[in-house]
Parts: C-alpha cells; sequence; structure tokens
C-alpha cells in the first residue's frame, strides 16, 4: 500500500525532475504519467536561478590576429559625456586615450564635444615628440 504524499510545489517537482520546464510537469500531472505526483497546483512557479544561469551563452570570443608590441602603436579613444553635472572649471565632457601595449591612459576633459578633435591632435603630437610611433587609432564611431 503506496502511502499518500502530501502535495509539494511546483518549485520542489521542477527540482526533483532535474529542472524540467513547468509544462513539462504540468504535462505530467495533466495525462497522469508519474504515479505519486502530488503537486500543489495554487502554489507559484517562479523563476529558477540555476535555470536561467545555465540558459546564458556567450561565444567564445575570436583569437585575435594582429598583435600590438610596441607603445603607441594602437590606441583606443572615445569621448564620454555630456554629463548632467558640470565641474568646478566648466567641463561636462572628457575624452579618453589609453594605449593598447602599455595600457597609459589619457584623459582630456573638454568643455564642449568639439574639442575632442583638438585633444586628439595633441595626443599625436606628444607620441610624434617621443617618437612612438602610432599605426591605429580605435573608437566607436562617436
Amino acid at each position: 500500500m503506496a502511502s499518500i504524499e502530501t502535495p509539494k510545489s511546483w518549485e520542489i517537482w521542477h527540482q526533483r525532475f532535474g529542472h524540467i520546464s513547468y509544462k513539462g510537469l504540468q504535462q505530467l500531472l495533466d495525462e497522469n504519467l508519474v504515479e505519486g505526483l502530488a503537486v500543489d497546483t495554487q502554489s507559484p512557479k517562479p523563476d529558477c536561478t540555476a535555470c536561467t544561469e545555465a540558459k546564458q551563452s556567450e561565444k567564445p570570443f575570436s583569437v585575435s590576429t594582429c598583435c600590438t608590441t610596441r607603445p603607441g602603436e594602437l590606441t583606443h579613444i572615445d569621448v564620454w559625456g555630456k554629463y548632467d553635472v558640470v565641474s568646478i572649471n566648466g567641463h561636462q565632457y572628457f575624452v579618453l586615450m589609453v594605449d593598447d601595449v602599455m595600457c597609459y591612459i589619457t584623459v582630456e576633459f573638454l568643455k564642449t564635444k568639439d574639442q575632442a578633435a583638438q585633444k586628439v591632435k595633441d595626443y599625436l603630437m606628444y607620441l610624434r615628440m617621443y617618437k612612438k610611433m602610432l599605426c591605429t587609432i580605435w573608437t566607436d564611431c562617436g
């Protein structure tokens, strides 16, 4: 004689059946495919953190074919702003320049976005003064 089991929540059955979908559990219950499947049908069907994380995927990054080896060879440049709060000196933007090899960061603050072009020219002149040949500038086209 089988004992009568008290109904368990959808979540408990979801876990006991190896994280089967709630739709699959509902089908097992509706078609009476599992003996002793006592489900509290009034219980919630919450999102399962483990299932959500398991379904997330990201393709691996491709192997870079180009490697920079000399300082100044590749510089990443991005303009940030306009910020709601103006700085003490009236700046609302900044341009960020990062050397790919050295990870040397240069930040220039701007009052207006159109000043960015001159700051980039100044950076290029700086590289030329220190005999660092710039080959590539990488931007987000902003």
